[in-house]
C-alpha cells in the first residue's frame, strides 16, 4: 500500500509540474501581430521594427515574426513590463542572429539585455546565425522591465531577435536549492517504482 500510495503521489506531482514554468513574456515570439505589450524606445531614424527574417540564412524561415535592427545609430531598446518576485530566480532564454550580407566587413553591431537594473547580456561587434542564450536572473522587485537593446549600423548587417521566455526556477527564501524536479526526471522515478511494486506482486504469487 506504501508503494500505490507513493507511486500516485508522484504521478500527479508529475502531472501538475508538467503545466508548471509557464512563460511570463507575453507574445514572445512576435507572431501576434497585437505588439502593444511591448514599448520600443527606439534611436531617431528608425530602423528598428517587427517583421519577417529577410536573411535568408540557413536556419531562417521565411514566414516567421521576429524583431529587427536593420540600420541604426545607436541603442535603441524593445522593453516589457513583467510581474516577478522579489528575489527569486528565473530562467531567460532568447534566440538572437547578427547576420551579415557580406562577412568581408567588419561588424559594427551591440546587442544588449536589461533585466531590471542589471545589465545581463551584452556583446558587440559579433557576427553569427541564429542560436539560443540561455540566462539565470534575479528579480529584484515584484515588477521587472525586460529589455533587449539593439545597435547596428551597417545597412548590410542585421541584428534580430526571436522566442525570448522568462521562467520561473525558485523563490526567494531557496536562493541556493535546487529548481524543481523537471517532469522527465519524476516520469523516470514513477516509472521505476511501478517496475518494483510489478516484481513485488510477481513475488507474493510465486
Amino acid at each position: 500500500m506504501k508503494i500505490r500510495a507513493a507511486l500516485t503521489a508522484i504521478l500527479l506531482l508529475t502531472a501538475s509540474l508538467a503545466q508548471a514554468g509557464p512563460n511570463l513574456v507575453t507574445n514572445g515570439d512576435f507572431e501576434n501581430l497585437d505588439y502593444s505589450m511591448w514599448t520600443l524606445v527606439s534611436p531617431g531614424g528608425g530602423g528598428q521594427a517587427f517583421g519577417t527574417d529577410p536573411t535568408g540564412s540557413p536556419l531562417s524561415n521565411a514566414s516567421n515574426r521576429v524583431f529587427g535592427d536593420f540600420n541604426t545609430t545607436e541603442l535603441g531598446f524593445l522593453q516589457q513590463t513583467i510581474a516577478t518576485i522579489a528575489g527569486a530566480t528565473y530562467q531567460l532564454k532568447f534566440d538572437l542572429q547578427r547576420w551579415t550580407a557580406d562577412p568581408q566587413f567588419p561588424p559594427d553591431n551591440q546587442a544588449q539585455v536589461k533585466f531590471g537594473a542589471s545589465t545581463v547580456f551584452n556583446e558587440s561587434d559579433i557576427t553569427g546565425d541564429w542560436g539560443t542564450h540561455t540566462l539565470i536572473v534575479t528579480a529584484l522587485s515584484n515588477s521587472t522591465i525586460l529589455e533587449f537593446g539593439n545597435f547596428n549600423n551597417d545597412p548590410i548587417f542585421w541584428n534580430q531577435l526571436d522566442n525570448i521566455s522568462l521562467e520561473f526556477l525558485r523563490g526567494p527564501n531557496d536562493p541556493g536549492g535546487p529548481g524543481v524536479p523537471e517532469p522527465a526526471t519524476l516520469a523516470l522515478l514513477a516509472g521505476g517504482l511501478m517496475a518494483m511494486r510489478l516484481s513485488r506482486r510477481r513475488a507474493i504469487r510465486s
